[in-house]
């Protein structure tokens, strides 16, 4: 797949989080090495889309099922970066031997992992949070504009570009209200049910049972599909665009994830339609 172990560690530490393992990719002393690393990371089943799911799952299918559905998410998101990766291994490629140099390692001392720490953990929090708070204020304005709309309806700024983008969703199966979750999950995936709560007026056993009511597990699923595969978080996307320092191969990770997630839920929501679901 023109990766290495290095790269397989970065793309199991994404199930974390992501942001750490692009971060991780400085490790790397081939730079195209770097890129296709850093272009399938995003695709790793991060723990905030984790939350995403295990609620859907809770609220959508019996329990014996949804461990399989969970699974195979699991599955799903190895194989988009599989994919990815064989797709576009050609135009990077890496000419740097399957080697590791193992320098002597000695035990650092706690002065010394202390100020590391720090460093790493404010380097993240520095980075992450002025995009998160432009995010949260943008999303903000979106649900609460104009000022003679009900917060988070149709008639918001978020309901009328969820509107304008439910010809795009409607053959993967997506309402208008998953939509305007999708627009906020862009900020943070954490958000996604918290703007289902704000857009239903619910939240808790409620708002599962308002879900259950109006989605069935076909939509649910290829909702879920669409959240693992496209874009990542603003964080993580400022990360990739300062590791890589090209905003023409961040705008091309970020248009490729839409792309595949579009497909990857076309493709299942319209199979499962054409066999009666």
């Amino acid at each position: 797949m023109g990766l290495d172990g290095r790269s397989f560690v970065m793309l199991l530490m994404g199930f974390g989080c992501n942001v750490p393992a692009l971060m991780g990719t400085r490790v790397m002393r081939s730079r195209t090495l770097r890129l296709l690393t850093m272009l399938v990371i995003p695709f790793s089943l991060s723990s905030a889309r984790l939350q995403v799911f295990v609620f859907i799952t809770a609220a959508l299918f019996a329990p014996k099922s949804a461990a399989l559905v969970l699974f195979s998410l699991y599955l799903l998101s190895f194989a988009s970066a599989i994919l990815t990766a064989l797709l576009f291994k050609r135009f990077f490629q890496n000419d740097e031997p399957f080697v590791l140099e193992l320098p002597p390692y000695r035990f650092p001392t706690l002065r010394q992992m202390v100020l590391r720490g720090w460093h790493e953990v404010y380097q993240f929090v520095q980075r992450a949070t002025k995009f998160i708070i432009a995010g949260v204020v943008l999303v903000w304005l979106l649900t609460h504009l104009p000022p003679s709309a009900v917060p988070a309806s149709a008639d918001s700024y978020a309901g009328i570009i969820g509107a304008w983008l439910q010809p795009l969703l409607a053959p993967i199966g997506i309402t208008p209200e998953l939509t305007i979750a999708l627009i906020f999950g862009f900020v943070a995936k954490e958000i996604v049910i918290g703007a289902l709560a704000v857009i239903y007026g619910l939240s808790g056993t409620a708002l599962n049972s308002a879900l259950a009511q109006q989605l069935d597990w076909v939509q649910a699923y290829s909702f879920m599909l669409f959240t693992l595969i496209y874009m990542p978080c603003l964080s993580a996307i400022a990360t990739l665009r300062s590791e890589s320092k090209n905003l023409g191969f961040t705008v091309f990770s970020i248009a490729w994830s839409l792309v595949l997630a579009w497909l990857a839920s076309f493709v299942f929501y319209q199979a499962a339609r054409a066999l009666g679901y």
